[in-house]
């Protein structure tokens, strides 16, 4: 149920339409701090974000298209303000920020004094105070032109640009009518959906989606 919704809520957003299975079960368990360790993390380099999905099985174009659901929603201030001042504890912000964009990311994202090391407190602010910046409603190919002008709100994205094969996807999807993408995307996405899948008796049907059933 939760992978049909996902589907049908990317093509209200005006992405493409990609096939869901159904009979597929849930978990008996989570997996809370596994799933943390398997995503690749907002400041993380090409190379750590390229082993994280070739560990499902996705190779460098595939990783781009599925980076392309970051088209749409927001991203909360406590994941761009580390590039913004002290990038990786340099003192200084990511060079590879354009002067321009940089100071329009200081203005949304304003420094608080928080420290990297008070993260999880500094999420709590942010989250409080609405501090995010949108990235989109619109599943289209707005993302990739976005990091082939150097701004890529997370550094993890524009790191695509610092990888040849994924440079070339970037290109691909950015210079066209956004249909290379949409093809794409929904290839990889149905080959996400069918990826640890449980059925028959494996598993169980959650009652409810956000959490699972009960044991009493």
């Amino acid at each position: 149920m939760k992978l049909r919704r996902n589907a049908l809520g990317l093509s209200l957003a005006g992405g493409p339409y990609y096939p869901v299975l159904t009979g597929r079960r849930d978990s008996k368990e989570s997996f809370f701090d596994k799933a943390m360790a398997e995503i690749p993390r907002p400041n993380g380099n090409i190379s750590e974000t390229l082993r994280l999905f070739s560990l499902r099985g996705f190779d460098e174009r595939e990783t781009v298209a599925l980076l392309g659901a970051h088209n749409i929603g927001r991203i909360g201030c406590q994941f761009i303000r580390p590039r913004l001042s002290n990038f990786r504890g340099t003192g200084l912000p990511d060079p590879t920020i354009p002067p321009d964009f940089l100071e329009e990311l200081r203005q949304k994202c304003p420094d608080d004094n928080n420290t990297i090391s008070n993260m999880l407190n500094d999420e709590d602010t942010d989250t409080a105070r609405g501090l995010s910046v949108s990235i989109g409603t619109s599943l289209d190919n707005h993302y990739y032109k976005t990091l082939m002008r150097g701004r890529g709100l997370l550094f993890a994205d524009q790191q695509l640009m610092a990888n040849e094969k994924t440079a070339a996807a970037v290109t691909d999807y950015a210079i066209d009518d956004g249909i290379i993408f949409s093809t794409e995307f929904a290839h990889a996405m149905a080959k996400l959906s069918n990826f640890g899948v449980l059925t028959g008796s494996e598993g169980e049907v959650w009652h409810s989606c956000s959490h699972l059933n009960s044991k009493t």
